[in-house]
């Protein structure tokens, strides 16, 4: 008798909650739909994140933008079908201003980074993944949550094999890859280009603008 093939299991690890929406969704929601097990780490809260919508910038909303926040992945975890596991630090905001100013004390980007890998090797130990996504070395875009977010997943990739580091935190557990997923190229430039500009129209027309076809 053959043995059931294992099921391949996929950790998308973001910084804060709407990322796996916004940075990632359709990889995620290619591979459940192929069978592959795949759980969203959230690194944050989301708690100092900034209200883009004119409409929902109203003051209870920014009051409780925990809960907010909290609401919304509850929702992208039903639609994108995948489990979510927060490591509970707290979001670091984006600073602004020339000079920069400085980043509030206890947030995500100040945590040392073996303190920040712990939660994660923990989590890694117990969904044992095969594959790791993050983000590039420079977050992505330079959010400094999105840069530790890198960080604290290369940290715990190359820890969570090893017994010596992070005890009490499971049995050990390598991940066979970890791939960037979130960079800026001349290629990945290119490609968006060609995708969303060079698209011809829907009369089969010769391809316009973004801006000329009213998107």
């Amino acid at each position: 008798m053959s043995e059931t093939p294992e099921t391949l299991r996929l950790m998308a690890v973001h910084a804060h909650p709407d990322d796996e929406s916004s940075k990632g969704a359709a990889t995620t929601s290619r591979y459940v739909a192929e069978g592959v097990d795949v759980m969203v780490v959230t690194c944050t809260g989301g708690e100092r994140g900034s209200v883009l919508n004119p409409k929902l910038d109203r003051p209870e909303i920014v009051e409780n933008m925990s809960e907010i926040r909290r609401a919304e992945m509850d929702r992208a975890r039903e639609i994108l079908g995948v489990r979510q596991a927060w490591l509970g630090f707290v979001d670091s905001g984006l600073p602004e201003g020339d000079p920069l100013p400085p980043l509030p004390e206890g947030c995500f980007a100040l945590v040392d980074a073996q303190t920040g890998a712990e939660p994660l090797v923990r989590l890694i130990r117990e969904f044992r993944p095969h594959v790791v996504t993050t983000y590039d070395e420079n977050g992505g875009y330079p959010h400094p949550d999105h840069i530790m977010c890198h960080t604290v997943s290369v940290v715990a990739f190359d820890a969570a094999g090893d017994p010596d580091r992070f005890p009490g935190t499971g049995e050990p557990w390598q991940p066979l890859k970890l791939y960037y997923h979130m960079g800026f190229s001349k290629e990945r430039i290119t490609a968006l280009h060609e995708a969303r500009v060079l698209v011809p129209g829907p009369d089969g027309s010769p391809a316009r603008g973004v801006a000329d076809r009213g998107l």
